[in-house]
């Protein structure tokens, strides 16, 4: 009589998630190999991984140091405060206290997120420099692409949540085309305002709703031009000016989701030409920056696109990939806030985008930029 064959169970599979897998990985090596032992083989930095997004801590990495506000959200929420990194180590509370009593120099370097750059093995603050403290090759607009949801949004509120902090209404003003409602959160504060009271920001559903804004926009330009007429524009004149005591403010354009207008022959052509006039007068103190799902021609003029000097790539396929960065060596991880960048040195790096502020879903975190900006403005 054949035996019936005993079949062993295998065990349970458990499921490791990638990043307890790394964070396991770098631990086991940190353990076969210390620090004291790499820098006798000339190794002196051991980098920590990039801030990594989950379920149970979706904000990792956020623009300001966390207040005793945050501190309690992230308690109701269960969240441990000591997880949270910062781009700034100071709170908003204490930028805006600063930003009263010192003597502000202008400046367009916005902190985004952190890189990471394994061949010189270090992680680093993502610093977009849209004048170019460093001379004119190093600034230049930024162009975010991504698909939708894939965070593009976020770094435009980031990106305003530093400038409305650093600056008063009279150091910076910008101007919105805002199709979608994203950016609505920053739509009551002063610094979307001309001098003459008028609200720079559209979401351009309308020709003439288009037509009103660039003409806004293309006065507030030639006014600015007019107060200094006889003026030689350098990468240094607009520090100087205000060393001087004259505060010529920053202009920043944004236009989220530039490809909504494609298709829109007339709104097309106006918004190019009033990129390009936003583009060949960077050294005055007037900046661009766009956002977009699509990367093609059709979409974005190359005549914008080659003047793009930073451009940062979110949940991209590959075409669209390859368009923005050419062949790379590697590819992002589908994780929120995770993508690729490339600087106006023709450097291509790993990013990952800081949130505006903590919050464990996207309405909490919502929630808390509301509040945030709905801070007194001295």
């Amino acid at each position: 009589m054949m035996q019936t064959p005993v079949i062993y169970k295998t065990p349970p599979t458990t499921v490791i998630r990638p990043h307890m897998l790394f964070e396991a990985a770098i631990e086991r090596i940190s353990a076969a190999y210390s620090k004291e032992n790499a820098k006798q083989d000339g190794i002196y930095y051991w980098p920590d991984p990039l801030p990594t997004p989950t379920y149970e801590r979706p904000d990792p990495l956020i623009l300001f140091s966390p207040e005793d506000e945050d501190h309690n959200h992230a308690e109701m929420e269960q969240v441990q405060v000591k997880e949270y990194q910062a781009i700034i180590p100071m709170t908003r509370g204490e930028v805006l206290e600063r930003r009263s009593r010192e003597n502000i120099k202008p400046s367009m370097q916005i902190p985004l997120g952190l890189i990471d750059k394994p061949e010189e093995q270090v992680r680093d603050t993502f610093l977009v420099d849209l004048h170019g403290a460093a001379g004119a090759l190093t600034g230049g607009p930024l162009l975010v692409a991504g698909a939708q949801h894939s965070g593009k949004a976020t770094v435009l509120q980031t990106m305003l949540l530093w400038l409305t902090t650093r600056f008063l209404p009279g150091q910076l003003r910008c101007a919105v085309i805002d199709p979608f409602g994203e950016l609505d959160q920053f739509h009551g504060l002063p610094h979307f305002y001309n001098a003459n009271g008028d609200l720079l920001w559209t979401d351009g559903g309308t020709e003439e709703q288009l037509t009103h804004f660039i003409n806004n926009i293309t006065t507030e330009l030639q006014r600015r031009r007019e107060a200094f007429p006889n003026q030689h524009w350098n990468t240094h004149t607009l520090s100087q000016l205000w060393s001087q005591g004259i505060t010529h403010p920053q202009f920043l354009l944004i236009i989220s989701n530039y490809q909504s207008f494609a298709e829109r022959i007339s709104a097309s052509m106006a918004l190019k030409k009033l990129a390009m006039t936003i583009i060949e007068s960077r050294t005055a103190g007037n900046y661009l920056v766009i956002t977009t799902s699509e990367t093609g021609s059709r979409y974005i003029p190359p005549e914008i696109m080659s003047k793009c000097s930073t451009k940062i790539g979110l949940a991209l396929n590959d075409q669209q990939r390859n368009e923005l960065f050419g062949r790379t060596p590697f590819i992002p991880e589908a994780i929120s806030g995770r993508g690729l960048i490339i600087t106006p040195e023709r450097k291509v790096h790993q990013v990952q985008l800081a949130l505006p502020t903590t919050g464990k879903s996207e309405s909490l975190r919502d929630e808390h930029l509301k509040n945030e900006l709905a801070r007194t403005i001295h």
